[in-house]
């Protein structure tokens, strides 16, 4: 007696390698996702930084761009600078903040 094995048809591979195709980009996509911005108090000011699936992926305690180790002045400052390096990341841009950069989005560079 033989046995007969029926090997499986290209549209089944195509199948598979579909399924596969789109678990990874799901993955990527919730990667990408998870970046989250979170402010803290520092001595004299405050700082941001950006975790990823709950590990520390930017941590700035002082404000980039700008000569010394100057914090933000507010919360609220430092909150924009850091949606504004989540949104470089997202849109795979380098993650650094010029001096214009801040400005623009009404971030004052000088500690009070």
């Amino acid at each position: 007696m033989r046995f007969m094995t029926k090997i499986p048809s290209r549209s089944f591979f195509a199948a598979i390698l579909l399924v596969v195709a789109a678990l990874i980009l799901i993955l990527f996509l919730r990667s990408k996702d998870n970046l989250k911005v979170d402010t803290f108090k520092t001595g004299s000011g405050y700082g941001y930084s950006i975790t990823t699936h709950g590990k520390i992926y930017i941590y700035q305690p002082f404000i980039p761009a700008v000569e010394g180790n100057i914090p933000f002045s507010s919360r609220s400052d430092a909150r924009k600078a850091g949606k504004m390096v989540q949104r470089k990341l997202k849109n795979k841009e380098e993650p650094s903040l010029s001096v214009d950069d801040l400005l623009n989005e009404g971030i004052n560079i000088r500690h009070n």
